[in-house]
């Protein structure tokens, strides 16, 4: 049974998912997006048409499930997918054997995939300049460019506003969020991560201060890629 809008917030915000659908029906067929030159397949390996992700915002997400890191990841990006159903995932393997790329989405039902012996990974890799793995780049396929090839650090780190900054254009994650994010992640056992700028800047960090002001001098423009 469809449920009622109760104010005026939810219904800009219906209007908006709307007019995105509508956007993303309209420009899927154009040359330029990654969508119109991939295959899809669920974890079953049943082919899925490319319209279903087609009004989503996409995380194409490089990874390889032998190593430890892209396991922790992994379980990330399955939590925040439960909870965001505008939000798909598509698998891009670097597993060694397709006998590992299957264990992998069995053990990951959410996730579509590309195929695991599909030439197009390669292209995917090169043309995102893909360094290594895990990376989790986030696709708007409205306006057929990458938001942000941080989208680790925005699972991480922010992951209760990175959707709504993705879906203005922005990278999801400030550079002060990865600075402290990542210090809570490698600070020992035992050590109290919840630190201020004070003593992050005893251990050799730069203030949020100074971050801001260094990040402000950038173009958002140059911070992104467009694909």
């Amino acid at each position: 049974m469809a449920t009622a809008i109760d104010s005026t917030s939810d219904l800009g915000t219906a209007e908006q998912t709307a007019h995105r659908a509508r956007q993303a029906k309209a420009t899927i067929d154009k040359h330029q997006s990654i969508l119109f030159r991939i295959k899809l397949q669920d974890a079953k390996g049943n082919h899925v048409p490319v319209y279903q992700v087609a009004n989503k915002m996409i995380g194409f997400f490089c990874s390889a499930g032998r190593y430890a890191v892209c396991q922790e990841l992994s379980a990330i990006v399955d939590q925040y997918l439960e909870a965001h159903p505008d939000f798909s995932l598509i698998y891009i393997s670097l597993d060694t054997t397709e006998a590992a790329f299957n264990r992998t989405m069995e053990a990951h039902p959410q996730w579509l995939a590309i195929p695991f012996n599909d030439p197009i990974k390669t292209d995917i890799l090169n043309e995102w300049q893909t360094k290594g793995v895990p990376c989790l780049h986030i696709y708007d396929p409205v306006e057929h460019e990458i938001v942000t090839s941080w989208g680790g650090s925005c699972l991480r780190f922010n992951s209760e506003h990175c959707f709504e900054e993705w879906k203005r254009g922005g990278q999801g994650v400030s550079y002060w969020q990865m600075i402290k994010g990542w210090w809570y992640y490698s600070a020992p056992v035992g050590v109290f991560k919840d630190v201020t700028d004070e003593e992050l800047g005893a251990l050799g960090f730069p203030g949020s201060e100074q971050i801001q002001e260094g990040s402000s001098s950038v173009d958002p423009a140059e911070t992104k890629k467009n694909k």
